[in-house]
């Protein structure tokens, strides 16, 4: 008798230790799950601020004389760098800051062509310097620049 309760407690405590393992996997899976949403959100985040940043600045572009001075009219806070340069930083949601706090940097660089002045604004990271969005834009300007 002794011998017959022993075999069900040790097939009892197989079946437990199995289902244990089963749950710790099943949470494994689902913790990965979890953590690559949370990833995927924050770049989707990053992703619509710098399209709507880079938009701005195109937007500005072509609502003005399309020049880079009346662009950086624009933004007091940009840091000029010289040959149709400057850069705007931003924090981590987003908020225009000085270069200390900054997250992200948008970098704008304007070059006449002709008739035409041209735009790209590049959106990086500044954690791991890559680049989140990057918009071409142009202005027909009238007149011939530069």
């Amino acid at each position: 008798m002794n011998k017959y309760l022993k075999s069900k407690t040790s097939l009892f405590l197989m079946e437990m230790i199995i289902t244990i393992l089963l749950f710790a996997a099943c949470s494994a899976v689902c913790v990965k799950l979890f953590v690559n949403s949370y990833v995927m959100t924050k770049e989707t985040v990053e992703l619509n601020e710098a399209v709507s940043i880079a938009q701005g600045f195109a937007e500005v572009m072509r609502g003005t004389d399309g020049d880079i001075d009346s662009v950086i009219a624009h933004y007091p806070d940009a840091v000029y760098g010289g040959d149709g340069f400057f850069e705007v930083f931003y924090d981590g949601n987003f908020d225009i800051c000085g270069f200390n706090d900054a997250v992200y940097v948008s970098d704008v660089t304007m070059t006449p062509n002709g008739a035409i002045q041209n735009m790209e604004v590049r959106i990086v990271r500044l954690s791991d310097y890559k680049d989140i969005y990057t918009l071409n834009a142009t202005k027909y300007m009238n007149t011939t620049r530069g």
